[in-house]
């Protein structure tokens, strides 16, 4: 008899599936100074599968290393400024990798709630 892949659901919150454009920058050195044209350099494009008030999926054209810290601005629906959060890598593939936000502002959590709510329907 074949072996079952039982996979039991660990997230606290319900993931939607929904593409949404995401910007990240790998953070290699917290005390890096740089000016805005060469942070911008860095940015890399990306986008969700799936996302949740915990964290989201994504589709990179670069692999991830599993435990980098992730710095994401999410632009959501027709909202013109995106939202800002800080993610690690919590798995990764050949094709992307698992999040899970490790900070956001409050209003940006609140518009990110608004937002999934929305979609949901």
């Amino acid at each position: 008899m074949p072996e079952a892949n039982i996979f039991s659901e660990k997230r606290i919150y319900p993931r939607v599936p929904v593409k949404i454009p995401v910007k990240y920058r790998v953070i290699e050195d917290e005390l890096e100074v740089k000016s805005i044209l060469e942070r911008r350099k860095k940015d890399q494009s990306a986008q969700t599968v799936d996302i949740s008030l915990g964290g989201l999926y994504v589709v990179t054209d670069q692999a991830l290393a599993l435990g980098k810290i992730l710095r994401l601005d999410i632009t959501l629906g027709d909202n013109q400024n995106p939202l800002t959060a800080f993610a690690e890598v919590v798995w990764a593939n050949e094709s992307g990798g698992g999040l899970r936000f490790l900070t956001m502002k409050d209003d940006d959590m609140v518009l990110l709630r608004a937002y999934l709510e929305k979609v949901s329907l």
